[in-house]
């Protein structure tokens, strides 16, 4: 059988690098097949992904890539969902977004609402077609996406870090997609950090190595949970730093996302926000940072309403998409920023700046653009840049999406010293439910607008 996708020791350098991206990389996808590539974080995954949709700047080049597939009229030859799904989004509405590649391949008008309508059903997105795309989560965004591609029939279908944005709802149904798509003859090539949720699906794992190269892998074994507890603060002797009461909720003059949240934080803690794509969890810390006034209800940060003009150095905001605040031209700038705006000497602020690199495992990109790092990389570099300037209250929106398990385990780690060595309180969301992170002193876990489960 002739394989959809042939590489054949492909190599791939970016413009203007020294070094191979992608080193002799050989890789066969065939007809109905799923393959799922794994690597570190900037190990090249998003890179091979971006070439075999064609998507690369004239950089280096080596070897052979063919693609036995063609687009016509009633199909696409590839589609390619990206890490970050803001970076794709074309039209205001979710039913335009769906609709929009069936309008360029001048499909008749009258049968664009039904395969939009089934394609969103697949991708597990019930809202109206007039739901605005800028009031969707990071998740619902990638749902849709997978839609606006499923309508289009790819005959090779790639997604990069679907895990990263999915919630357990999300790769259930994914797992439903691939496993449709492969029936139907159709292939899929999965670039993932941690795939063991979609093992039944996955036919053949490759591994990324450092250096560029491409490595018959194994399925990663499903990580038994640790339930070993670490010790919360003391309650009788940390005053409260975050109080929540009766809080309601909207953003855009839409629905109400909360109704009655009730919770506590007290200095020196460390909790985790658990809860589905598209329930609200950014829409809350926002509220906590003082970009959002609740509708009903009181928040206190540090005993009062917050503002940002108050809480400027005192709260750190690591964002779910790090793009959105990262803007300068190398990393080591990007992370001295603030330092150089507290008065001290350029020293003492390369001093810093070299710690916190070396800590977070990006000392070695200090001279590098952000804007050209991996995507797990950008995340690295704006918790740098965050950390750096030792908040009392860190706040961070799903943190670890695009990181590897060396780099998770090792921020974890890092999180972990900053909140016993500087007694930074730490709160932090995630789409993940399946598992009751130990490293966590309190849980808080939210279903449809409300707290469930609130636990230490």
């Amino acid at each position: 059988m002739t394989p959809i996708l042939s590489l054949q020791s492909y190599s791939y350098a970016w413009p203007g690098a020294s070094s191979w991206t992608l080193r002799e990389v050989n890789l066969e996808v065939k007809a109905g097949e799923c393959h799922c590539l794994t690597g570190g974080t900037g190990s090249g995954k998003s890179t091979l992904a971006l070439a075999v949709k064609g998507l690369l700047p004239s950089g280096r080049q080596a070897g052979g890539l063919i693609l036995n597939a063609a687009s016509d009229e009633d199909r696409v030859a590839v589609g390619l969902v990206m890490q970050n799904p803001e970076t794709q989004l074309l039209t205001e509405t979710v039913g335009a977004e769906v609709a929009f590649g069936l309008e360029n391949l001048c499909r008749p008008p009258e049968e664009m609402p039904n395969r939009v309508v089934q394609a969103l059903a697949a991708a597990g997105l019930d809202l109206p077609l007039d739901h605005p795309t800028s009031r969707l989560s990071m998740g619902q965004k990638y749902r849709l996406l997978i839609a606006a591609h499923l309508v289009l029939q790819p005959a090779l279908l790639i997604l990069d870090e679907p895990g990263g944005q999915l919630d357990s709802a999300g790769l259930h149904s994914l797992s439903a997609i691939i496993g449709d798509l492969k029936e139907r003859g159709l292939s899929v090539l999965l670039c993932e950090h941690r795939p063991d949720r979609l093992l039944p699906v996955v036919d053949r794992f490759w591994r990324l190595s450092k250096d560029g190269r491409l490595h018959q892998g194994l399925p990663p074994s499903k990580p038994s949970p640790n339930r070993a507890r670490q010790p919360s603060p003391d309650a009788s002797r940390e005053k409260p730093l975050v109080e929540v009461r009766n809080l309601e909720v909207e953003e855009n003059d839409a629905a109400p996302v909360w109704s009655g949240i009730s919770f506590t934080l007290r200095e020196g803690e460390r909790a985790v926000l658990q809860a589905a794509n598209g329930t609200g969890k950014t829409t809350l810390l926002r509220c906590l940072a003082g970009f959002i006034t609740p509708r009903q209800g009181t928040v206190k940060v540090f005993g009062e309403s917050p503002k940002p003009e108050k809480l400027r150095g005192r709260v750190g905001f690591l964002f779910q998409n790090p793009l959105r605040q990262l803007f300068e031209t190398t990393v080591f700038d990007e992370v001295a920023f603030v330092l150089r705006r507290t008065g001290k000497s350029p020293a003492e602020v390369s001093e810093r700046i070299e710690s916190i690199l070396q800590l977070c495992g990006i000392d070695h990109l200090a001279r590098s653009s952000p804007h050209q790092l991996s995507y797990g990389q950008k995340h690295l570099v704006a918790l740098a840049a965050v950390i750096i300037a030792e908040p009392r209250l860190l706040l961070l929106d799903d943190p670890f999406a695009g990181l590897d398990t060396k780099y998770l385990a090792r921020i974890i780690q890092l999180l972990i010293a900053l909140n016993e060595e500087k007694g930074i309180t730490l709160l932090w969301t995630t789409h993940n439910r399946d598992n009751n992170p130990p490293w966590a002193h309190r849980h808080l876990t939210i279903e449809g607008k409300r707290i469930v489960s609130n636990h230490c």
